[in-house]
């Protein structure tokens, strides 16, 4: 079986959406994940919980560095809680290094081969690839969850860096978008919970302990809480594109309202298609694969 060689750069730690892509991505053997970059608000911080992660998931070797917290255009970041800074000790690793550095080292020691998974805001992709053109070239490929294109509105990856946001939509190199317009619909159900809280297995606590910190930072302890599943579905559609039902080439631009201040994704009619967006997937199968990895069931 021919691997997926990933890199995965995520905002870790508030949204439990990349907690579920870190797992999934570990609990999948179509994925040999190659390193891990973290941005946004406290990147040393997300770093830490993502190595975390990895050493209970017994894949210490996988490299992970803290990214950029300010914003490609040097603006202040757009700040997101930490909730899953809880399940952090003394005794965790704590990642050093450059994000950005690592990433493009990651690129070019493996030419060709790497597949870039953005599923935090894109300052890291952006700002690796402004460094180094040269892996304009050599990355296979980009796969980006963020936006919501049709209708037209604000989407959280979006707004925390639009300016990366729209360098990246006019690079030449592949690319494929996972909107909100798909994602909200897949989701972790709480009637499916029960088979990761009965597990018992130190990675399956450590995910069911981060679960349950997002659930209670940010709904009040509410245990019938689902996740949606943003970022998982980026994931699953890196190593089984038959799950894309429908796809197809846009132009994507950002706008901004009046006030400046909620960038929107708006697909240009009649303008030169700078992406590849999915517009359709198979909601139940996915979520049957994503339910069945997340706890260790290679589907």
């Amino acid at each position: 079986m021919q691997k997926i060689r990933m890199i995965l750069d995520n905002d870790i730690g508030g949204d439990i959406d990349d907690v579920l892509a870190l797992a999934f991505a570990l609990n999948s053997p179509e994925i040999e994940l190659m390193a891990v970059t973290t941005v946004n608000t406290d990147p040393p911080m997300r770093a830490r919980i993502a190595a975390k992660m990895l050493q209970t998931f017994g894949r210490p070797e996988v490299r992970v560095a803290p990214g950029l917290k300010a914003q490609f255009d040097g603006s202040q970041t757009q700040c997101k809680d930490i909730n899953g800074a809880v399940v952090l000790t003394l005794d965790d690793p704590v990642p050093r290094g450059d994000g950005v550095a690592l990433m493009i080292d990651t690129v070019r020691t493996h030419p060709n081969e790497i597949t870039i998974v953005g599923i935090g805001c894109w300052t890291n992709i952006a700002q690796a690839l402004k460094q180094a053109p040269d892996l304009l070239k050599i990355v296979d490929r980009l796969v980006l969850m963020g936006g919501q294109i049709s209708p037209p509105g604000p989407e959280s990856n979006v707004i925390c860096d639009p300016s990366a946001a729209a360098y990246l939509f006019d690079l030449p190199l592949p690319k494929l978008l996972v909107p909100l317009d798909v994602t909200r619909h897949c989701r972790y159900t709480a009637s499916r919970h029960g088979g990761l809280f009965s597990r018992g297995e130190p990675r399956t606590n450590l995910v069911r302990d981060l679960l349950r910190a997002w659930q209670i930072g940010r709904y009040n302890g509410d245990p019938q809480r689902e996740p949606i599943l943003h970022d998982p579905l980026a994931v699953a559609l890196t190593f089984d594109p038959s799950l894309i039902q429908q796809s197809e080439p846009m132009c994507l631009r950002i706008e901004f309202g009046e006030d400046h201040s909620r960038p929107i994704t708006r697909a240009i009619e009649n303008g030169t298609p700078n992406i590849e967006v999915v517009t359709a997937v198979d909601r139940q199968r996915f979520e049957d694969l994503f339910a069945q990895r997340i706890v260790g069931h290679a589907g």
